[in-house]
Parts: C-alpha cells; structure tokens; sequence
C-alpha cells in the first residue's frame, strides 16, 4: 500500500477525517502496515497499547477472558491458539474492515480487554508517540475521543434535526388539518352561535353579512356575554371582524406562521378566489413540525361507532412515519402513540360498555403499552380488573367485542391470550390478588412474564383504584418473599447480547438479522423494571424509571445518561427497521440487519451493546444472581 493510499485510506475514518490535506498528508507517513495470522493476539488486557489498529481487511476479536483460552468449537468460526484446553472466551465486540481500536486504551493507558486476530488480517498501525501527539495538536481528534455515547448519539441526531426543519419550511398549508368552514348569519343569536360552535367542536365560526363574511371565536363570545354583559340573544353580526387574514392552500405553512406572528392572530381564513376552505389554527399549524396526530386525536373524540375509531386509527402508521423522517425522538414518538392508543382504547370501551361497567372495572394496557413504549401496532396486552361482588351478563359480549374490533384495527391477536377476551384477564380484585399470591409465592417460568407484563400495567378508563388496590397487595406479598426480587431479575442475562460474529454482531442462522429487542432493548427494560419493583417505583416508564433509580444514587448519574440514550437508540432502530420492512410490505418484528445501517451506526451500536453487557454485569452483582441456581 503506497503512502498515498495510506492518506486514502486515512481520510475515509472518522475522526481522521475531518483533518486537512496537510495534515492527513503529515499523519498518513508516520503509519505502517501489518500483516497477522488467526489467534495471533495483538493486545492483551493490562497492556500499554503500541499502536492505534486500523482494519484494511480481515477481522479482530475483543474478548473479555484469557486471550490464551481458544473459542468453543460451538463457535461459528472457531480460532484456535495452540497449546491450551477449550473453554469459553467471552466476546466483546469483533472488528472488521476499517474499524479501528483501542483508542480508548491509549488514552487511558492501558487495555480492558484483549484483541485477538479472528481470519488473516492486514492492518494500518499509528504508533502511540503520533496518536497523542495528533491528540494533543488538533483539538477536532480530542473532541470526538472524548465523547460518551450520549454525545455520539447526539452526533447522529444532528442530520435528523436538519431533516425536521426542511421537512417543515417546505410543507404546504393544505398538508396541516383545515378546519371545515362552518357559517351563520350576521343575524344569528350570540346564544344559538355558541350552540353551533360546540356542536361542530370549534372555537371559530364564520358569520356571513351580506357579501361580506367575518369570522367570530370563541373568546369573542366569552367577553360579550361574560365581560361586558350583552344579552345571549343579541346578534352575533357585531361581535365579528370582516377584515379577514387569509392565505390560499397552496401556500407554505411557514409563511402562514410568519404572517401569524406578523399580524398577532392565531387563525388564518384558507382561501382561493372566493372559495373558503377552512381555517387553519395556530396549534395545528404548530402541532405539524410533531405529527398530523391532532386529526387522529379529533376523530377519535368524534367517533360515534367502531367504524368511525378504525377510520381514525388506520393513519397511525403515517403519523408515526412522518414523526420519524421529521426527525421527531423517538421517546416522544412512544408518548404521542400511547396517548392516542389509550385515547382510541378509551373510547371503543365507552362504546360498548354499559355506564355500570365503566363504574365498576378498570380497564388496563399492560407491557410495553403500560410503560408507553409501542412504536408501531404490536399484538394486544390489555386486562380488565372488576370491582368485587360486581358482574354483568353482557361482560362476556362487551370483552370479546372489545377484542375483535382491535384486531380489525390492526392490533394483532396477542399469542399469549393476554387479552379481555380471555376470562384469565377479566377478572375482580379478588381473583388478581390469588392470581398474584401464585406468581409470587409459587412462580414458574410462565407466571414471571405474567408478572412482569402485570407489573407494567396502566389505566386506561374506568376506577384506576382497583388497580392501585391490587398493586398494594402485591407489595405486601412481596414483603414477605424477598426472594422473589433475585428470582424476578434472573431474566435479565437470559440472552446473549449479540455480539461478535457477523459484521461484528451475531445474527440469528436462518436470516443474516438480530433480534435487537432480545439482544438489546429487552435487558434494559427487564433489568430496569427489576430494580423499580424493589424499590417499588410508581413509574411504568422505562426511562422515568431510569431518572428515579439514578435520583436514589442506585448507579451513577453518567451511567443513567448513558443507559437512556442506549436504550432511545436500541429503540430508534428497531422502529426504523419496522417502518423499512412496512414499506417493503413485510411483517415489521424485532429483527434488524446490520447491513441497513451505516458505518457511524454500527459503531453507536456496537457501543450501545457494550452499555447493556455494563448494565447486566451490574444486575448480576446487584440481584447476586450468581448464586441462584
């Protein structure tokens, strides 16, 4: 490799990259090629590194263990390092093609871990002298390597903030939700003019006088009636402007916020020629950099039949597509979807539970719902508790109803029954706290799950203190089997992180995915809600529940920051990957393929799979998981 390649070669790596022609010209001659074999060990764990590595081609363990200890033989690509016994090595990370390592030890002083070459491998090597040296003289190298994951994650979050603002300066007014033009004459009693607005749920109603049309709010009503004490049957015609503010649909909606704030009005009448369209409200006009979500949210509150709620929620998927390519975070994504699947769920209960239901149960979302985690349309969690001595002979129409028209709006039956439709989920009080005495006294591999989906449950309508009542049971059960906490936790380390075989990850055999919410997402939230259920947190959220545990000084503030920002990405990708696999018309699962992101990717997520191996190893020490069989 010439040195000009070498300068190549050097340009194309962050954070290298952002260093001059003369500088990468100056550094690109100060590196030196290498050539290794498989199992020859280039870096052992306490050792001062020679050198930063970067991969030309070939491939690079970082293992956790004895580097002299070969892989197990049930390793796709067993290395082998003569003269030792076969045990198990525990693999960090595995290095390929222009990765580059250990940085980290350079600087630090010493390596962690221990680096040992996996197939034939040429590298790039920079030796330490030059590495601190480059450090030391150009503050853009010193920047990146000092970055925590936050900040990298940061990094790649700045592309989708410009993405939000082109996305929003180039949308037209007729993309945000016009309200329908709704008239009465000048004549119309102030009295019948308030009745129109709330049949129509506006806070604005056009007044037609003459040729000439105005516009009425609801504030202008308010004072009339209220502030300066006019009689409810006066004509509305005075209280309207005629001079209105108006914009045509194929505008911009930022020119429509410019002349807002211009003209100090919070509506604008839409228009073309004489043609009204509708009006357009300050807060939807606002509420579109977020999501179309107010027109669901609208419909839903106007909906009189399941018909009516499967139109407002069949956009859901849209809405959520939109939220991400306008480079909405994903958390807040989570918040806006849970609210309006708690909205929907809400109101299809209200339609088809009698008044004496709705008094006398709570209907409750469980899982990833209850945390306020769904992304996209998972199958169903929902459970309802009944107040004891209370029973309806149409409770088994209303649950199975309920639950058929979920599936017709696109919630897929749950696998595991979990379900209103499932008299095991529709129970009173009392049937829960047995239910919860067998799960905790007597718990089986099943009842741990159904635990944990329990543990996570939240109101959505109905008496939100039968659930509180049972809940407090649960902790007094728990008070007398502290046991179960350890028991509980074990989950967490249940699968591997997947790590070191593919593309530097290990991807199930049948298809080149990993299962990001086992690999990744799942430890966290598990580990987490672990520890909320010791130190009985009343969050469901797993990142509310984060906050609180650092607040009580569990674990480290930083490391709190960083086991939220891993758990935001885990969840970024796995929702990305859902909404590619929509489009491309698959099933969206938990899959993701590493060949669908790129480089700077991979690398935040290589690292944020580290954070969770931290995270784990902390619960294993926490809940002494070692010493449960």
């Amino acid at each position: 490799m010439t040195t000009l390649d070498q300068k190549s070669f050097l340009a194309g790596q962050p954070p290298f990259n952002r260093l001059s022609e003369a500088e990468l010209t100056s550094l690109a001659k100060e590196l030196k090629i290498g050539h290794f074999e498989p199992g020859e060990i280039l870096l052992k764990a306490g050792e001062i590194p020679a050198c930063l590595y970067f991969i030309v081609n070939g491939a690079v363990y970082e293992i956790d263990g004895d580097p002299h200890v070969p892989y197990p033989q049930s390793a796709e690509a067993p290395v082998t390092v003569k003269g030792v016994h076969p045990a198990m090595w525990c693999v960090i990370a595995l290095y390929g093609a222009e990765d580059a390592f250990d940085a980290g030890a350079l600087l630090e002083g010493a390596s962690s871990h221990s680096f040992v070459v996996s197939e034939p491998t040429r590298c790039l090597q920079m030796p330490r002298p030059v590495f601190l040296q480059a450090i030391q003289s150009y503050p853009q190298l010193a920047a990146f390597y000092n970055q925590k994951i936050s900040q990298r994650l940061a990094t790649l979050r700045e592309t989708g903030d410009s993405r939000e603002l082109a996305a929003f300066t180039i949308a037209k007014i007729q993309d945000a939700y016009i309200h329908p033009p709704i008239f009465v004459s000048a004549q119309t009693s102030i009295h019948q003019t308030a009745l129109t607005m709330k049949a129509h749920k506006t806070n604005s109603i056009l007044v037609q006088y003459g040729d000439e049309t105005g516009i009425v709010t609801a504030t202008d009503l308010r004072e009339a009636a209220i502030i300066e004490r006019q009689s409810v049957d006066n004509a509305v015609g005075p209280l309207a402007t005629y001079e209105l503010i108006s914009m045509e649909p194929g505008d911009f909606l930022f020119n429509a916020l410019l002349r807002m704030t211009h003209h100090n009005v919070n509506r604008l009448v839409i228009r073309d020629s004489k043609t009204i369209h509708g009006i357009l409200e300050q807060i939807d006009l606002l509420s579109y950099l977020s999501n179309h979500s107010h027109l669901i949210a609208l419909q839903i509150d106007r909906a009189r039949s399941r018909k009516d709620l499967k139109w407002a929620s069949r956009d859901l998927v849209n809405v959520i597509r939109d939220l991400h390519d306008k480079g909405i975070k994903i958390r807040y994504i989570m918040q806006l979807v849970s609210e309006l699947n708690k909205k929907l769920l809400r109101k299809l209960f209200a339609l088809l539970a009698p008044p004496e239901l709705l008094e006398n149960a709570c209907l409750l979302v469980l899982g990833s719902e209850g945390r306020e985690e769904q992304v996209l349309k998972t199958d169903q969690d929902n459970a309802l508790i009944l107040r004891d001595g209370f029973s309806h002979p149409d409770l088994e129409r209303v649950t199975h109803e309920f639950t058929e028209s979920l599936i017709d709006f696109g919630y897929p039956r749950c696998p595991g029954n979990i379900m209103v439709s499932n008299p095991y989920w529709a129970k009173p009080v009392t049937a829960f706290k047995d239910e919860l005495f067998q799960w905790i006294v007597h718990p089986t591999y099943d009842s741990f799950l159904q635990f944990a989906i329990f543990f996570d449950a939240m109101a959505v309508t109905g008496d939100d203190n039968l659930l509180r009542h049972t809940k407090d049971h649960m902790y007094r059960l728990l008070g007398d089997h502290r046991s179960f906490y350890s028991q509980f936790a074990k989950s967490t380390v249940a699968f591997e992180t997947p790590l070191g075989f593919f593309t530097n990850f290990v991807v199930e055999k049948d298809r080149d995915e990993l299962d990001i919410k086992k690999g990744g997402i799942f430890p966290i939230v598990h580990g987490i809600r672990s520890l909320a259920l010791e130190y009985r947190l009343p969050q469901t959220n797993t990142v509310d529940r984060i906050t609180a545990l650092s607040q009580r000084n569990l674990f480290k503030a930083s490391f709190g920051i960083e086991l939220i920002e891993v758990f935001t990405y885990l969840s970024t990708l796995r929702a990305e990957a859902g909404l590619r696999k929509i489009r491309q018309g698959r099933s969206q699962d938990n899959y993701l393929n590493p060949k669908d992101l790129n480089k700077l990717q991979r690398e935040v997520l290589r690292d944020s799979f580290k954070i969770v191996n931290e995270f784990k190893k902390f619960i294993g020490y926490h809940f002494k998981l070692g010493m449960i069989s």
